[in-house]
């Protein structure tokens, strides 16, 4: 007898066919299948094993593998389910690297949930060139900023994987009812807290069966879906009760300039609505401050760039201005650590 995981609802569909179980195995075996990755996950999460490996991001840290049990991903769909009012037979579109855990709760919702799936390669603008709207999607902050002319097509819009500038939260303000950032991560199978960007919220709320408390400075997570024990952050917050918090920053990116901490993201937030670029607050080693702060531009460096430095704390501006022609991203998110060695590198050859 099969496990739960192994049960796949009858209204679920990728691209409007019906897939019964023999089915999904069979195509994910064909070589003239064009969604193998999708498949080849679908043929992952449908044998006799009750967990699965996942693969973390590395965006701010070492990338590495690790297990989790498959009821826990199937308790999250349904927790998703009941907090957006998904029903059997919405359209959903996964836009998202299946690599990472962001892309494979997008097939296990549908699987679970019994939504009708539509797939489409990876892109900064996945909804732009298509006529057809839909239900539910999960997109990253630099898709969505490519994609918010055509937000009317969604009914509802998920964003995560990183921080949802200023600018880009006034942009969504009122336009839409239905995009939520999210907040979570891969040890967490997805996300455990929402914000309603469309009516401007600033606060992050559990839904429901979570809570949260501050360990060390961090957040801590109570979900018992997931983990007996709490999982513990490397997030500061602003706790504001067990189930809302502001967030803050990662405390792995403190620079220490001088004997003072800064978070780049704060300085970061500060300065999101005066450049309609992507930027990223970085350090770069100092003989007398230990760590300089220093500004990091995508494409080319703003004209009158420093204006708006007046912003900032006299101790807070950045010491050097840098630009990148492209980013590094990692399922959509900003790769700092990359960013910063070429930083680095830009430093020691004095260019």
């Amino acid at each position: 007898m099969g496990g739960i995981h192994q049960k796949i609802h009858s209204e679920f569909k990728i691209n409007g066919i019906s897939f019964v179980r023999s089915e999904l195995i069979t195509k994910s075996k064909s070589s003239l299948n064009k969604n193998k990755a999708l498949f080849s996950f679908l043929l992952e999460w449908l044998n006799d094993s009750s967990q699965i490996e996942l693969q973390t991001s590395g965006s701010t840290g070492k990338s590495k593998r690790i297990k989790v049990n498959k009821k826990s991903m199937i308790v999250s769909a349904q927790n998703t389910a009941k907090y957006f009012n998904l029903k059997p037979g919405e359209s959903a579109l996964l836009c998202l690297p299946i690599t990472f855990i962001a892309g494979k709760m997008m097939v296990v919702r549908a699987v679970v949930l019994g939504l009708d799936l539509y797939v489409t390669k990876p892109s900064g603008s996945p909804v732009n060139q298509l006529s057809k709207s839909f239900d539910f999607i999960a997109m990253t902050p630099f898709q969505l900023e490519k994609t918010i002319n055509h937000i009317h097509k969604i009914k509802c819009l998920l964003v995560g994987g990183s921080p949802v500038s200023e600018s880009l939260r006034e942009k969504i303000v009122n336009k839409t009812s239905g995009v939520f950032e999210t907040y979570g991560m891969t040890e967490t199978v997805s996300h455990v807290a929402i914000k309603n960007l469309s009516l401007g919220e600033n606060s992050f709320k559990s839904i429901p069966g979570i809570t949260f408390s501050n360990n060390m400075g961090c957040l801590e997570i109570n979900a018992p879906f997931i983990s007996k024990l709490p999982v513990l952050t490397n997030d500061k917050v602003e706790l504001i009760s067990d189930t809302r918090f502001k967030w803050i920053g990662r405390n792995s990116l403190i620079i220490n300039s001088g004997g003072i901490k800064f978070n780049p993201e704060k300085l970061e937030k500060t300065l999101s609505n005066c450049y309609s670029q992507p930027f990223i607050i970085s350090s770069l080693p100092d003989s007398l401050l230990g760590e300089k702060i220093v500004i990091v531009f995508e494409n080319k460096i703003p004209f009158n760039f420093n204006q708006s430095f007046d912003k900032l704390k006299k101790h807070e501006r950045p010491r050097e201005v840098f630009y990148l022609e492209n980013f590094s991203r990692i399922n959509g998110k900003i790769n700092r650590k990359i960013i910063k060695n070429k930083i680095l590198n830009k430093f020691k050859d004095g260019n």
